[in-house]
């Protein structure tokens, strides 16, 4: 068992150590602008989207407040937007639509210059933004189900499982052929984000309004709920792992993945390392095995919550590779917990080394750097006292004189 003080400290350590790995306030701020600007563009009166009302809203981990930055500084941030619309000529097919939006962007020249492919990928166009920017656009052109007002409005409950948008994808069948909207593709990002936060709301005094995980701007979130610091926390352990050239990067274990299951495995504490640990150890217990009759075999399931008839995991039949590396991946997220669970007493060198091997040496480095300043800072205000008998720190005991060399 941790005590209450090493818990504390751990949790510090790695609650600085989720805003490390969360992107800039700046790098938001400037995504939001940025696709905010593309919404406009689309939207204008001498847009053809006009009449139809095209919205661009944030989806995936950008609107879950979960998403980390890249390991190696010179990669791009994704940023995964839908364009929303709201009905649309009856002849319209799925290219149709996606033709439109492309056709919309290539109007104007700075959009048509950053075009990843002029013909767009198999469901989004993607815009790649300048090196200084560091990030790039993935657009989903999609049309909003009758029911998309209800969901939104609706507090958390069975009115989740309404239908949100329908989606355009080159490998449908119906692609091209099929301009009755039932025949595509159904996706509901927005759902999803109210079920991840229903999860992982602890308190009404902690709650962030449902409501404001769909808006399209959500001021920057400098204080993350405990669910969302395992999530990201989670996917850099992830990255680290499948960085090295010994892995195919391809079939490493995809986000929607580990953001289900974490969310599953989450037991509503406020603490991040009770989160983390409980979350770790539990993640497994949510992946089923279910029957296909179909193939006649049995498959791994990691269901969609707002979707259950939907398996995440559907493509580790095909690429058994997938399942592998994700059960290699959880028994080395199992093993490496055990640095944290048992780390008490071995000093906080040790924990650093850790760490800085799971998540990567330069934010480990800052983030017990910061929590150093911290400890001075307290330390100058009289506030880090040692506990009599136990030289335990903490904020009763003994006040610790001053120093004037640095440390943690």
């Amino acid at each position: 068992m941790m005590t209450q003080s090493y818990r504390k400290e751990v949790e510090e350590i790695l609650d600085i150590l989720g805003g490390n790995l969360d992107i800039s306030e700046s790098q938001y701020n400037a995504a939001v602008r940025s696709y905010q600007s593309v919404g406009d563009w689309l939207a204008n009166k001498d847009s053809p989207l006009y009449p139809y009302n095209p919205k661009i809203l944030p989806q995936g981990s950008f609107m879950l407040g979960t998403m980390t930055k890249p390991i190696h500084e010179e990669d791009d941030i994704d940023i995964d937007l839908v364009c929303k619309i709201e009905g649309k000529p009856d002849h319209w097919t799925q290219k149709d639509l996606k033709d439109a939006v492309g056709d919309r962007l290539k109007q104007h020249g700075l959009y048509e210059k950053m075009l990843k492919d002029k013909e767009g990928g198999r469901r989004c166009w993607t815009l790649m933004y300048s090196e200084d920017s560091k990030f790039h656009m993935d657009i989903l052109p999609s049309l909003a189900d009758s029911n998309f007002n209800l969901m939104l409005t609706k507090n958390f409950g069975v009115d989740n499982h309404l239908l949100a948008i329908r989606i355009t994808d080159k490998e449908s069948v119906f692609y091209t052929l099929m301009s009755n909207p039932s025949f595509w593709y159904k996706s509901n990002p927005f759902g999803y984000a109210k079920w991840f936060f229903h999860r992982a709301t602890i308190s009404k005094s902690k709650a962030i309004l449902l409501s404001e995980s769909v808006s399209p701007v959500r001021p920057f979130q400098k204080r993350k709920l405990p669910l969302q610091r395992v999530v990201q926390l989670l996917k850099r352990h992830r990255d680290m792992m499948f960085a090295s050239d010994d892995f195919n990067s391809e079939n490493k274990p995809i986000s929607i993945i580990i953001t289900t299951l974490a969310s599953r495995a989450y037991d509503k504490s406020d603490n991040l390392v009770d989160a983390y640990t409980h979350v770790v150890s539990q993640m497994r217990n949510f992946i089923e095995t279910r029957f296909n009759p179909k193939t006649e075999k049995y498959e791994k399931w990691v269901s969609n919550p707002i979707n259950p008839e939907e398996n995440f995991a559907d493509k580790w039949i095909e690429e058994p590779q997938k399942e592998e590396y994700f059960y290699m991946w959880l028994d080395k997220l199992e093993e490496d917990i055990q640095s944290i669970r048992f780390g008490e007493g071995k000093g906080l060198y040790t924990l650093n080394e850790s760490l800085a091997k799971q998540f990567g040496d330069n934010p480990v480095q800052l983030s017990f750097a910061a929590y150093g300043e911290k400890n001075r800072m307290r330390r100058e205000a009289g506030l880090r006292k040692m506990a009599a008998g136990t030289g335990i720190l903490g904020a009763t005991g003994k006040p610790l004189p001053n120093h004037n060399f640095e440390g943690i």
